[in-house]
């Protein structure tokens, strides 16, 4: 197991606050991939104001919160995101009426402005050390932890796996006298400690035959059954997690034409993230259909749904910096 990222969550986008806590987090020795901050959502505050406010550039991550569908400064999100390569943002979606928008958004942003934006399709905020859809709503600063733990979940141990990251969550309370909030425990991918190639191992089969989507609710109910014994208060997503940019297998069964958006969507039926961090062919009709059958997903499923595409303008593979090549879904 290996702590994917300690997030404080503010109450305020104070900038006096921000660099107190960016402080804190640069204190902590405990080593993980990410150390971030989440702000509450935007408020009535310019958004240019509140980018001046933040450290463009250094380690420290940060959630800018987010904004409702319906609000005129959302066409200024590029612009933040511009401004520094550690900030994320995204946009609340819970009507139709918002889709166009969004679209247009979409077809202004750079690939690598992309995968630090994504929309959230929910009535409500999200409380997640997962990026891009943090917004921090918790009463008191606290913070929460994610993890990565794949292979400890592969393995049987999964509750150890929670059991040990909940022990670090409270040393590093006892540390910095900030609550700890606790975690989300949902199982995500990073390169070769892949969700493809577990789903793979469970099936006996190349991934996205008959049969994954009860493969995904069973570790989703382990997840939830672990995080009971862990005597943990979940936050954030808490499902399987399918970021295709960030799981080798993933990547190379969407290279190989055997992931597509079809199966995103349907394998989405069933976790909290299956159009994630994945090119797809911009097309205005093609985007106003993924957005639409998400909404009607996420209204069966009653849970937070989260997509994160990177349009592609005819390539079959997009290069960012970070992520290496990201794979572009063949839309059938």
């Amino acid at each position: 197991m290996q702590i994917r990222a300690i997030t404080t969550f503010l109450r305020t986008a104070d900038k006096e606050k921000i660099l107190q806590h960016r402080d804190i987090l640069l204190s902590i020795k405990f080593p993980t991939l990410s150390k971030r901050i989440s702000l509450p959502p935007v408020g009535s505050s310019s958004l240019d104001k509140l980018s001046d406010v933040i450290p463009s550039g250094d380690e420290i991550l940060y959630s800018l919160g987010g904004l409702r569908w319906n609000d005129p400064r959302i066409r200024n999100i590029r612009d933040i995101l511009k401004s520094g390569k550690n900030f994320f943002m995204h946009v609340l979606l819970d009507d139709e009426r918002g889709i166009e928008e969004v679209i247009k958004l979409l077809d202004m942003l750079e690939p690598e402005e992309s995968t630090r934006f994504a929309v959230l399709i929910d009535h409500e905020y999200l409380t997640t050390p997962y990026f891009p859809t943090s917004s921090s709503t918790l009463p008191i600063e606290s913070i929460g932890l994610s993890l990565l733990y794949v292979k400890d979940f592969q393995k049987g141990k999964g509750l150890n796996a929670l059991l040990e990251a909940k022990k670090i969550g409270v040393s590093i309370q006892e540390s910095i006298g900030i609550k700890f909030a606790g975690i989300d425990p949902s199982l995500s991918p990073w390169m070769d400690e892949s969700i493809g190639e577990f789903l793979e191992s469970l099936s006996n089969s190349r991934l996205f035959t008959m049969g994954v989507l009860h493969k995904i609710r069973e570790i989703n109910q382990k997840i939830e059954e672990y995080s009971f014994s862990a005597g943990l208060e979940p936050l954030g997503f808490s499902e399987v997690m399918l970021p295709v940019a960030e799981d080798n297998v993933l990547r190379e069964r969407a290279l190989e034409g055997r992931l597509t958006l079809t199966h995103l969507a349907y394998m989405s039926t069933a976790c909290a993230a299956g159009i994630d961090m994945v090119g797809v062919i911009y097309d205005r009709e093609t985007y106003t259909n993924i957005f639409r059958d998400a909404m009607s997903i996420q209204k069966i499923k009653r849970r937070p749904y989260a997509i994160r595409i990177i349009p592609s303008r005819g390539e079959e593979k997009i290069y960012t910096p970070l992520f290496g090549f990201i794979p572009v879904v063949k839309v059938v």
